[in-house]
């Protein structure tokens, strides 16, 4: 087939060789065609030779006596009758077998035609499915992916624009970059200054009240913006943030420093408030905290570590509700615990809901080692109410007290063998026992014999095992209420009880 391919039959006349012997057919004047069977010896060659190819094929390949031009030239054919053409010399192989040779020959070339057909669709589908193959989850095809890793090589990193961070999810809720965006501007810093006074002025009075030195910085905490009224700006924060200071000033989040004013303060449940002189600023909305989940979402932005990290934002869920955590004065406040990280500098910051509502201001965590993601927040409810008191008034209305006060017992070097004393009365694990060093003004214990040194050892018939006995009741009560109290005298070298019934008085402190 190749020197069909390669010759085309134009003119080609095999090498001469002496051992080879050369066919010229004999002219004949009625123009009848002969056929050729060349001999089978190995060493003689046909003047139109033939390869000889798969012995189940058989080639017909048509030629004139004459010497062919290139544009008469055909391609392979196949005759079922050579006897039609009266000038066609043919060679066979086959001899007389030539006709059933013939059409094994056409079924064999269709069935070649159509498995090379079928070859170049598979291999079309092949191709198709490397290329996709090679195209990675990003949309990237294997060239792209060659290209990308060559400028790498090159030790060049282009930068991709990304996605906008969404705001919202599909439930309506912000997420937490979303809280971030609505509620950072309310947000604010706290620095707190105090008057420093050295030892000798401290114990001897020096300078007292006149010391020209301006007040240094002693502390820093967060709070939040509450409200505005009368051309102020009120800021909510804990008291233990503010207490015990001189001055304050209030970082906002774009920078802005004002000068703050003390509103009050309020140990019981860890609120206090200053205010600024400014309007205009963004004012915080607050959720009812009694609607509150375990599991629900949180946000908390503060100043960790001071104003150095203003605002910085943890998120966190709700742990636990109502849990009962004692003030710097004893007084038990239900919080809400939390796993978002709260650090010294948190303190006053706001903590908000996914709808970026202030549910809780971060007071305080447990710090010991073995703990970790433990934090708490006074409820809003708690804190609104109390800032709002502190605001209207200047304490917190409606709360209840005795009206005296007190040390408690175990600051006592005998407080042993009082406790021991009481516990043969009756009262066993007199701990909280509050020994009475004087009364206030308008309390009701002023007509009541009450001496200074009387012990308070139960309360409306309850052991004062502990001082939080008290604060129990008078957290449950409103003034006006009446408490039966259990006062116990040292009267030489025995101790004697009594009963009194007290009413109580509102609390200004």
């Amino acid at each position: 087939m190749d020197d069909f391919e390669n010759n085309g039959f134009s003119g080609y006349t095999p090498e001469s060789n002496d051992n080879e012997s050369s066919y010229t057919p004999p002219e004949s004047d009625n123009s009848v065609d002969e056929y050729y069977n060349p001999p089978k010896n190995d060493d003689q060659t046909s003047e139109y030779y033939t390869p000889q190819q798969n012995n189940d094929t058989a080639y017909h390949y048509s030629y004139t006596n004459n010497t062919p031009k290139k544009s008469d030239i055909e391609q392979p054919i196949y005759k079922e009758n050579a006897q039609t053409d009266a000038n066609f010399n043919s060679y066979s192989p086959y001899g007389n077998n030539a006709n059933m040779q013939k059409k094994k020959t056409n079924t064999a070339a269709v069935s070649i035609i159509v498995i090379l057909i079928v070859c170049i669709i598979a291999a079309i589908i092949g191709i198709g499915a490397a290329i996709s193959s090679r195209t990675n989850s990003s949309g990237t095809t294997e060239k792209e992916s060659k290209l990308t890793t060559a400028s790498q090589s090159d030790g060049e990193v282009s930068v991709k624009e990304s996605a906008d961070t969404p705001l919202k999810s599909d439930n309506g809720n912000y997420t937490v970059a979303g809280v971030a965006k609505e509620c950072m501007d309310s947000c604010v810093g706290i620095t707190v200054y105090s008057q420093q006074y050295s030892a000798y002025e401290y114990f001897y009075g020096y300078g007292s009240g006149n010391n020209s030195s301006a007040p240094s910085k002693s502390g820093e905490g967060s709070g939040v913006i509450m409200s505005e009224a009368n051309g102020k700006t009120y800021i909510l924060t804990c008291a233990h943030v503010i207490s015990d200071a001189d001055s304050y000033t209030v970082t906002l989040d774009n920078g802005k420093e004002y000068e703050a004013q003390l509103v009050g303060t309020d140990a019981q449940t860890d609120i206090g408030v200053i205010s600024i002189n400014a309007t205009g600023l963004k004012i915080a909305e607050f959720a009812d905290s009694d609607q509150l989940a375990v599991g629900d979402q949180v946000v908390a932005i503060g100043c960790p570590g001071g104003l150095e990290f203003i605002n910085s934002l943890t998120s966190g869920y709700i742990s636990a509700l109502a849990r009962p955590i004692s003030s710097s004065i004893g007084y038990d406040t239900e919080c809400i615990q939390i796993d978002a990280p709260i650090n010294p500098g948190n303190s006053g910051g706001a903590l908000f809901n996914m709808q970026g509502q202030v549910i809780g201001i971060n007071s305080s965590k447990i710090a010991a080692t073995e703990y970790e993601g433990i934090g708490f927040s006074v409820p809003s409810n708690t804190a609104v109410q109390t800032a709002n008191s502190l605001i209207r008034v200047g304490y917190v209305e409606g709360r209840a007290k005795i009206g005296v006060l007190y040390n408690p017992i175990t600051s006592f070097n005998n407080a042993s063998a009082v406790i021991n004393s009481l516990e043969q009365k009756g009262f066993k694990d007199c701990q909280g026992a509050m020994v009475i060093s004087e009364l206030e003004p308008e309390s009701d214990l002023i007509n009541s014999g009450i001496k200074k040194y009387d012990m308070i050892v139960a309360v409306n018939g309850k052991t004062m095992t502990s001082q939080d006995v008290i604060t129990s009741v008078l957290a449950d009560s409103k003034p006006g209420d009446t408490v039966k109290l259990t006062i116990a005298r040292i009267d030489g070298n025995e101790i004697k009880t009594f009963e009194v019934d007290c009413k109580l008085i509102e609390s200004k402190d």
